[in-house]
């Protein structure tokens, strides 16, 4: 084949350099796997591997069935081209599969659906650059089925505060907030966290207890002081108290402290009505000293993880997955996710803000798609790519078919 390196591997080589304990057999099967996994079009399983690589199917079956760490390889590339204000996001997803010896098979909540569904599902924990106004995959971890965890006498939210507390080390060095939807509004996955330094951006309920502070004079005298000035109505909302942040021809958002009964501590609290609609959006954080649009900001950054998992389910085979092995599906999971993260490192992150376009994961699928065939095509001619006419001739062969050639 022709030594002819993108822009991709030249990634994927300076992140493995700074992995520690990365032995070169498996760091020249990562590599290969990535340009091969951005080239493929077609089905992400072992057979179309072989057709489409340079293994044989048993080569890849091996090859997937050994343990990388998958979460030093994205962080790496999170502190490389992340920027200087990150938060994590953490997403589950739902995987439609068939048959009865697949691990983790069980009922899962499927969103598309919105119904639970026989299948398996992801934890996706990533990493939002909040300048550039996207994400970064950290680590994907598949969910226990439902009858282990209930041996192990465990709830589907214990398993996920397990997933970010065994990285909460990792996150801590390089934010303070996790952002997160509105399932995870519980006691049992915000208070765990907290004991940890990690704050919680999420959405509340639209019936959701919240009190006001009091912050009247106190009566003297014996007994306990008045901390609380009756509960809020979310419909009609006090603006004296929870003065206007922010308005638009949109929206109006008014924020402010309140104490929340389910959490039982004091939250920030920004409710945001959209056009005439009469209940607001309530969004809160437990970091009570943040600004209030700062956490809408962060909330509404929480979208990229779902994008993430979008490209990986229609462009990198997230939902390919033939194997029923934990650690074959654990490494196909994490190259589907992984690989978008390289795409966005090397042709989005890496150009300076004032000249990125959109990212588009199609784009670079095709140039990769082009690559694989030229190289062929080119090393079975023997073709001396020393010659300008030729290199030219190979980087028109590259841009066939793109959008942005």
């Amino acid at each position: 084949m022709l030594k002819t390196q993108s822009n991709a591997l030249r990634v994927v080589e300076a992140t493995l350099g700074k992995v520690t304990e990365v032995k070169k057999p498996v760091s020249k099967f990562i590599i290969h796997i990535v340009e091969l996994w951005l080239g493929m079009n077609c089905r992400y399983v072992f057979t179309n591997m072989e057709r489409w690589g340079s293994m044989t199917e048993k080569s890849y079956r091996h090859g997937f069935k050994k343990f990388f760490d998958w979460f030093s390889f994205n962080f790496q590339l999170v502190k490389q081209f992340g920027g200087k204000e990150i938060i994590a996001v953490f997403d589950p997803s739902y995987i439609s599969k068939s048959g009865k010896q697949t691990y983790g098979l069980g009922m899962f909540w499927s969103g598309t659906r919105q119904r639970a569904l026989k299948g398996i599902e992801i934890g996706c924990l990533a990493f939002t650059d909040v300048a550039a106004g996207t994400a970064l995959h950290g680590e994907a971890v598949q969910t226990p089925s439902p009858k282990e965890l209930k041996e192990k006498g465990k709830t589907l939210v214990n398993h996920y505060v397990e997933v970010i507390e065994k990285r909460i080390s990792d996150i801590l060095s390089v934010t303070r907030y996790l952002a997160v939807d509105g399932y995870f509004m519980k006691k049992e996955f915000i208070n765990p966290l907290l004991k940890k330094g990690l704050h919680i951006v999420t959405k509340a309920r639209s019936d959701a207890n919240l009190m006001y502070i009091f912050k009247g004079k106190q009566k003297t005298g014996k007994g306990r002081k008045k901390l609380y000035d009756g509960k809020i109505d979310i419909k009609n909302i006090d603006k004296r108290r929870l003065p206007c942040c922010y308005s638009d021809e949109q929206m109006k958002v008014y924020a402010g402290v309140v104490y929340c009964v389910l959490l039982k501590r004091t939250v920030l609290a920004a409710f945001i009505f959209y056009g005439e609609k009469q209940k607001p959006e309530i969004i809160i954080c437990t970091d009570t000293h943040m600004a209030e649009m700062t956490m809408c900001k962060y909330y509404g950054l929480r979208f990229q993880v779902e994008f993430l998992i979008r490209d990986a389910k229609q462009h990198t085979g997230l939902e390919d997955c033939m194997a029923r092995d934990e650690q074959k599906l654990h490494t196909h999971f994490n190259i589907a996710m992984t690989a978008v993260s390289i795409a966005k490192a090397a042709y989005h992150l890496s150009v300076p803000a004032e000249q990125r376009g959109s990212f588009s994961m199609a784009d670079i699928k095709m140039k990769y798609m082009n690559q694989l065939i030229t190289k062929r095509i080119f090393s079975n001619l023997a073709l001396d790519m020393s010659c300008r006419k030729i290199k030219r001739i190979y980087n028109q062969c590259l841009c066939f078919g793109r959008l942005r050639a």
